[in-house]
């Protein structure tokens, strides 16, 4: 048995005592002589049959105690967590130790708890955010970033090169007179977009035409280059211009996209999509101002481990995106000057925030009972299956195996949440057309 005590140090903070048996304490010592006997090997003595004393001499008294010490801690600390149904955020540290044998065994564990939060409102604020209207022109704009997806190519012999236009060339990149082979290609390909900053000096250039034009880097997304903040040289011979066909839009075009008997039901269908994002986004967009109001109606603290644990997930997801780009956040380190701690500092409100939003939700879902039954997870995972044309009893075994059961009943939670949040808040709408999304929140 154990007995265990808790004393409440400072917000999200504790010591737990844990008292051992004295014969739980023996045992664990008798334990790791007969290990250590078996694994040592002391001349003049035969393993599996040396003395304690002689054991102890060879390994060292503290070292002993050491080693049973942490196998004692490591095996009961689990157990006294649930016995005082406590929920650890961080490491402890050890502190009080007195391990002898012969005697029962006492250590104090200090370490950071998730917050109980206290009663707090989470009914009645009142959103008003924008919701795209969704109209022809918005189901016309779909309709040609398909085109352009199902667009063909065909090379232009005579003509000049235009935003839109695909094309080839030989790029030489220099700086103060030095040519940079990283840089330079001597077969690029490229798609000259109308926002493209780098290249729009080559507009109108026919097949076999050489320009020179220079570059200062030192946009936003040029910040991780060695040459920030400096100007390159750029010579371009123009090997090849590819430009893009549409198809036309009528019923042959939609009935290649998938099972559209015409026209009228792939925009039909475009529209409901549509509709069904924007009905998402401002809903999403809602729900956001209302935990804003939430958190900054009902403070706070969250510890510290929690806060690190977030930087620690959202340095990660961005460290992978960036390795897409052949970058990573040592080299942004590096080329910046910043210090990793000070990196991590600039995540800190947002991880403050994150962190706070997660516990006000599962705080949320616990006061209103709102659980995922097995049902809907089973409707769910046939959902999913369909998606991955998987069969569903293959795709419950690898959630089994990934501990993937927990990731989605987590996710069915939280949105169930979501809608609970959604009813039972005054949610008011801006309907407003795309060109005009955001402009108003932008200028206020």
């Amino acid at each position: 048995m154990l007995k265990t005590q808790v004393q409440e140090l400072e917000a999200n903070k504790v010591a737990l005592t844990v008292e051992v048996e004295k014969e739980k304490v023996n045992a664990a010592y008798a334990s790791f002589y007969n290990r250590a006997a078996r694994s040592v090997k002391i001349p003049g003595f035969r393993q599996g049959k040396i003395p304690k004393a002689v054991l102890v001499k060879f390994i060292g008294a503290d070292s002993v105690r050491e080693q049973i010490e942490e196998e004692l801690v490591q095996e009961v600390y689990p157990q006294a967590i649930r016995e005082t149904k406590l929920h650890p955020v961080s490491r402890f540290e050890l502190e009080e130790s007195n391990l002898q044998e012969n005697a029962p065994f006492t250590f104090k564990a200090v370490f950071e708890v998730r917050p109980k939060l206290g009663e707090f409102n989470y009914k009645g604020y009142t959103a008003q955010v924008q919701r795209e209207i969704v109209d022809d022109e918005s189901v016309k704009k779909v309709l040609n970033q398909v085109r352009e997806q199902q667009s063909k190519t065909e090379t232009v012999e005579n003509g000049t090169l235009s935003v839109g236009d695909y094309f080839s060339a030989k790029v030489q990149v220099a700086s103060e007179g030095n040519v940079d082979e990283e840089l330079s290609d001597e077969k690029a390909a490229h798609k000259l977009m109308e926002d493209d900053k780098l290249f729009s000096p080559a507009i109108g250039m026919k097949v076999g035409e050489t320009r020179t034009w220079q570059h200062k880097v030192e946009g936003e997304s040029e910040a991780n280059s060695k040459y920030f903040g400096k100007t390159l040289d750029y010579t371009v011979t123009l090997n090849r211009i590819s430009r893009p066909t549409l198809p036309e839009l009528n019923d042959e075009f939609a009935k290649t996209l998938g099972e559209f008997e015409n026209l009228a039901a792939l925009e039909t269908k475009v529209k409901e999509d549509l509709e069904e994002r924007a009905k998402y986004d401002a809903e999403e967009r809602a729900f956001e101002e209302v935990l804003g109001q939430i958190i900054k109606d009902y403070q706070f603290d969250v510890p510290e481990a929690m806060v690190q644990s977030t930087i620690d997930f959202f340095i990660q997801g961005l460290d992978r995106r960036w390795r897409q780009f052949g970058t990573t956040i040592q080299d942004y380190l590096r080329n910046s000057g910043k210090d990793v701690n000070e990196f991590r500092e600039t995540f800190r409100e947002r991880a403050v925030r994150q962190t706070k939003t997660m516990l006000l939700l599962d705080s949320i879902g616990d006061r209103e009972k709102i659980e995922v039954t097995d049902a809907e997870y089973r409707e769910e995972i046939e959902k999913r299956a369909k998606e991955y044309n998987m069969p569903v009893e293959k795709l419950l075994h690898t959630l089994a195996e990934n501990d993937g059961e927990e990731n989605v009943r987590f996710s069915l939670r939280s949105q169930k949440i979501r809608e609970f949040m959604l009813k039972n808040n005054q949610i008011n709408y801006d309907m407003v057309k795309e060109a005009d999304f955001n402009k108003g929140e932008t200028e206020a």
